[in-house]
């Protein structure tokens, strides 16, 4: 005799995971202001009353993705260190760690979101988690890279520029576009 076991009930805690990775979507998709809690519960399978339950507002939910999205890149980045020789010069070893912000552009709702944050910085709560954020990004770079100011800034440059070719789905157009080539990959000089 075959028994069929129920379905395991979801904790708060993997809802809430399940939620932030539709608004992830939703939000890259149309924005702070475009996206609805109706849709991000959709996705998630879970009811919009629910969504609001655990979040309390459609903008608090925007931060928490805008967050995960972040965290997300300092995660990466530690892995990455882990990898990278530390007696390479700095400006060396930000570009190896940077090589694997590949990975993160991957992820092209992660990079679109964070393009949305940006766009809807004119409210403070947004803004302020925006530069929160950079500053959490920065503080990482320069307490594990010794690099100058100036490295750190081109590198930041450079990954900005990732972000935007991610979005723009620069590497499908890469081998025919001069643009596309230089909006995802270090240009030769």
């Amino acid at each position: 005799m075959v028994t069929i076991e129920p379905a395991k009930r979801r904790t708060a805690d993997e809802r809430r995971t399940d939620v932030i990775a539709a608004a992830i979507i939703e939000f890259a998709t149309y924005g702070l202001h475009g996206a609805s809690t109706e849709a991000i519960a959709a996705r998630a399978g879970i009811s919009q009353p629910y969504v609001l339950r655990l979040f309390g507002t459609k903008k608090a939910l925007f931060l928490a993705a805008v967050t995960e999205v972040s965290e997300q890149i300092q995660a990466l980045w530690e892995r990455a260190l882990l990898l990278v020789d530390p007696n390479l010069p700095p400006d060396e070893r930000l570009y190896a760690i940077g090589s694997f912000y590949d990975e993160q552009t991957r992820d092209v709702h992660g990079m679109r979101l964070l393009l949305q944050s940006w766009a809807a910085a004119e409210d403070p709560d947004v803004r302020r988690l925006a530069h929160e954020c950079m500053r959490e990004m920065h503080a990482w770079v320069t307490r594990n890279v010794p690099a100058s100011s100036t490295a750190v800034q081109r590198w930041f440059a450079f990954g900005m520029l990732l972000t935007v070719g991610a979005s723009l789905g620069a590497t499908e157009v890469a081998g025919t576009d001069e643009w596309a080539r230089v909006f995802v990959n270090l240009p030769n000089e």
